[in-house]
């Protein structure tokens, strides 16, 4: 069950609220008196805030399996039908009360808005994905048989004046509905931070906890998988995407948040670009029913995290932490940025995954089977990396079983396509045995034309390669691609083990 980013909306001062480090479930309380909204014209306060129904959320959680045989017959109207129910509707801003720091302040209006995490049927199982604060995308562990991830669809967002503070403070968070048997999901605290929506924690104690973790010379608590990829922008510079992986047995059961930041460093030594990223955790709360939200928890333990950056050309390191405020993981990695030439034809860097997912927010080709489709738009530059429908998920850990399915997702720029001239693209993808330099398959070209779109010169490549019959060992995929006026890219390559 997923919770939700407390930030501010700019009015006239530069002034952001963001997560600190934790998120709370806070119950309901007696009737109160309504306050009426007063507006303030400097900033405010946006606080995500689900109200549960307790008695028919207790009785969802112990018979979901409506919903399930919904999900499962893709029943999308029905799923979120069940969803709704247990959601307390209709309120406005004379039901709410807010505190920061113990003492009441002015609500000056409530909206109703879908949650930012949606559910997916993967090529493995079903799992739930988060919008960060960040604005990357946080995925779960696929759901365990008989589990069902997010369990809301929608939520209020309640807004307010906060106090004048100095910059850098952190604030106690609590609201109150004048609703019996009501329960209220929301976060409990904020921190009054300038910063760049890629870098949300900068300035928070989460953020400077990373910052210290990133420059430890002690060993990490556990290990992260992580990869880049350099792909087609617009403009001098290269849209880089970056993969994490790690264990969700890593994680402490009870985290209330986790962070992520990444630092991308010059050959110099100097910093070339920073970003952070959150995802909070529901915690026990105060007053609440516990029985309601006990078990949801550990099924919604992030285990990859995606995002997308923008470079110019050339060769860095990327230094990485991942912390739940307990554990630690740290890394780095050589991140060569290639200067993808948009003149001639040309293959982007190769990307390996393990899983695929319908990308039908993304394509008219097939319909919706889940309720959590990215039906809408993500915010921030962040490009699922689509082909013919399917998003390929990116896997920094590139390690395979012999029944697993290896997924690749490269791009092909052809100019010509765009010019509206005649041409055909074609592509090759090789596997060579690293330990002998032999090539082991080899299907030769075949056409790229069913993965191009009318008018557009990138074309997105994304395939699936049985490995089954490939011994344990270390492997290379090449690509390359030719067009029919007798142009040929140099090959790209990315690199694998089967075990």
């Amino acid at each position: 069950m997923g919770t939700h980013t407390i930030k501010t909306a700019k009015r006239n001062p530069l002034v952001w609220a963001v997560l600190a480090t934790s998120s709370a479930l806070i119950s309901s309380a007696l009737p109160t008196f309504a306050q009426d909204p007063i507006r303030v014209e400097t900033n405010e306060v946006l606080v995500p805030a689900t109200v549960f129904d307790v008695e028919l959320t207790r009785a969802w959680k112990k018979d979901n399996k409506e919903l399930f045989k919904a999900i499962f017959a893709g029943d999308v109207k029905r799923a979120d039908e069940i969803n709704e129910s247990i959601l307390v509707r209709g309120l406005t801003e004379a039901d709410f009360r807010v505190f920061e720091d113990g003492k009441p302040v002015p609500v000056r209006n409530v909206s109703f808005e879908r949650s930012p995490y949606w559910d997916f049927q993967d090529s493995q199982y079903f799992h739930t994905e988060f919008v960060g604060l960040g604005e990357g995308k946080w995925s779960t562990r696929e759901w365990p048989p008989g589990q069902v991830g997010a369990a809301v669809s929608s939520h209020y967002v309640v807004a307010y004046s906060p106090p004048d503070s100095p910059e850098g403070s952190c604030h106690e968070v609590k609201i109150e509905v004048n609703r019996p048997k009501a329960a209220v999901l929301a976060r409990s605290n904020y921190c009054n931070t300038k910063h760049l929506s890629s870098d949300p924690l900068n300035g928070t104690p989460l953020g400077s906890q990373l910052e210290k973790e990133l420059a430890s010379a002690t060993d990490s608590s556990f290990g992260i998988t992580a990869t880049t990829a350099s792909l087609f922008a617009d403009g001098n510079k290269t849209r880089v995407h970056v993969a994490l992986d790690w264990s969700w047995k890593f994680l402490a059961h009870h985290f209330t948040a986790i962070g992520i930041l990444e630092s991308v460093y010059k050959k110099d030594g100097t910093l070339a670009a920073r970003f952070s990223d959150g995802y909070a955790g529901t915690v026990n709360g105060q007053r609440v029913p516990r029985d309601l939200f006990e078990d949801i928890k550990r099924d919604q333990f992030p285990v990859r995290y995606e995002t997308q950056l923008f470079l110019p050309p050339g060769e860095y390191e990327l230094q990485i932490a991942l912390s739940d405020g307990t554990k630690f993981g740290r890394t780095k990695l050589p991140l060569i940025v290639d200067n993808l030439d948009r003149k001639a034809l040309a293959v982007s860097a190769v990307s390996l995954g393990k899983q695929v997912q319908n990308a039908s927010g993304y394509s008219e080709q097939t319909p919706s089977k889940l309720m959590g489709t990215w039906a809408v738009k993500m915010p921030g530059n962040f490009k699922p990396l689509v082909s013919n429908g399917v998003e390929f998920k990116v896997s920094g850990d590139t390690r395979f079983k012999k029944d697993q399915i290896l997924y690749t997702y490269f791009e092909v720029f052809e100019p010509l396509l765009e010019a509206g001239l005649a041409t055909a693209v074609t592509i090759q993808e090789r596997v060579v045995d690293l330990k002998t330099g032999e090539s082991v398959s080899d299907p030769g070209f075949i056409s790229a034309m069913p993965y191009a779109k009318a008018g557009s010169a990138l074309i997105p490549v994304g395939r699936g390669i049985h490995i089954s019959n490939l011994p344990d060992g270390s492997y290379r995929l090449d690509v390359r691609a030719a067009d029919s006026v007798g142009k040929r890219t140099d090959w790209r390559s990315a690199n694998f083990t089967v075990e």
